[in-house]
């Protein structure tokens, strides 16, 4: 095996590879762009929080079975996870995403300042 990148080739004490992500800012949301090129939908898993979003899932790659030898070796393959920290707080229930051409979008809604829940206390029993 000759030329291989060994610092891609570095996985996380987890054993899961981090996919690359650029986040914006807009008034009024946040949009972050995942490159997940080779993974199928039905694969990745969304998880949101009010400060954080979680991405996750598997990306299987079809290697010939006939290889004598590797010469290069740069594509991350098997289970990936990746935690984004957000820069200000997100409305949960307003999230929306869209896969296209191994692009992940996600567009996180911003929670609106002074935004609270009014919770009646009932008196007796």
């Amino acid at each position: 095996m000759r030329n291989l990148s060994y610092a891609k080739m570095i996985r996380l004490d987890s054993g899961l590879w981090r996919p690359s992500v650029d986040i914006y800012e807009s008034c009024d949301e946040i949009i972050v762009y995942c490159d997940l090129a080779g993974i199928t939908k039905n694969s990745l898993e969304l998880l949101v929080e009010e400060h954080q979003l979680h991405i996750s899932g598997r990306r299987q790659l079809a290697r010939p079975e006939t290889i004598v030898c590797i010469h290069q070796l740069e594509l991350e393959h098997g289970s990936f996870a990746r935690t984004v920290a957000l820069p200000v707080m997100i409305d949960v229930e307003k999230v929306t995403s869209s896969y296209l051409d191994g692009v992940l979008i996600v567009s996180l809604r911003k929670k609106k300042a002074g935004s609270q829940i009014t919770v009646r206390i009932q008196v007796g029993g």
